[in-house]
């Protein structure tokens, strides 16, 4: 059946939903920095609640998700379960969201800004607002993106050379992870055995499976652009004779 709201890319709804999530993420992040700077106790304990609310938004819509694909027929269920790579991206960010866990935030902060963000870009979705679908799926990759840049720009979190490998690392145990489910289920979580259905990045990598390779590299790639902000951080740090930070 065609849906009678289809998905528009850049169309009104998608527009909405990307200024929504620059608007949030400018404000939290201020409200948090501003807690920063003043040492304001009261600053800080609105700083993790709002963390934690993050990481509640993203939980509880995981679980909502969850929920309405176990109320479709078994074919229907067995290619909605928490398998995608932004369902690991949002149990990294409960993780760092609740726990400031490091690792947690390095894979969060990799996947979910060459990852996720490239969902929120490039929407792999059939029906618009206001579908539950896309309500679901855009408070998803919005939160995560919200979350990542707030840990980041407002909690002061950061990434390490060494981080840039041990993201890269766990994505590889991810898509091996994934490539067996797939082979079980007869799924394409990951989009290891077919490309998105919708216009998207992955139309610009080769055919299948040749486009696996170019991910892996230009999964790479990503990862050192996501870095390259702090090394020139850093670097000009060096260049003034600031004190530079060094991984914990």
């Amino acid at each position: 059946m065609i849906s009678p709201h289809p998905f528009r890319l850049f169309g009104p709804s998608h527009l909405a939903v990307l200024a929504i999530t620059a608007a949030l993420t400018a404000g939290l992040v201020l409200l948090a920095r501003r807690a920063r700077l003043t040492g304001d106790p009261d600053g800080t304990r609105v700083s993790r609640a709002i963390a934690w609310f993050l990481a509640g938004l993203l939980v509880l819509d995981e679980a909502a998700v969850a929920a309405f694909a176990a109320r479709a027929d078994l074919p229907t269920l067995k290619d909605h379960l928490p398998f995608q790579l932004c369902d690991w991206v949002i149990l990294a960010c409960a993780a760092a969201l609740f726990w400031r866990h490091r690792l947690a935030y390095e894979l969060a902060y990799f996947w979910g800004l060459s990852g996720t963000l490239q969902a929120l870009l490039t929407p792999d979705l059939a029906e618009d607002f206001p579908s539950l679908h896309f309500i679901t799926f855009q408070i998803l990759h919005a939160g995560v993106v919200v979350a990542v840049l707030y840990l980041t720009l407002g909690l002061g979190m950061r990434p390490w050379p060494r981080s840039i490998l041990r993201a890269w690392l766990w994505l590889q145990a991810y898509v091996a992870v994934t490539a067996a489910i797939d082979w079980l289920l007869d799924s394409n979580y990951g989009y290891l055995l077919r490309k998105p259905a919708q216009a998207s990045l992955y139309d610009y990598l080769g055919p299948w499976p040749f486009y696996l390779l170019s991910l892996e590299a230009l999964s790479l790639v990503l990862f050192l652009a996501c870095y390259a902000p702090f090394a020139l951080l850093d670097r000009l740090r060096r260049g003034e004779g600031s004190p530079i930070p060094v991984e914990p």
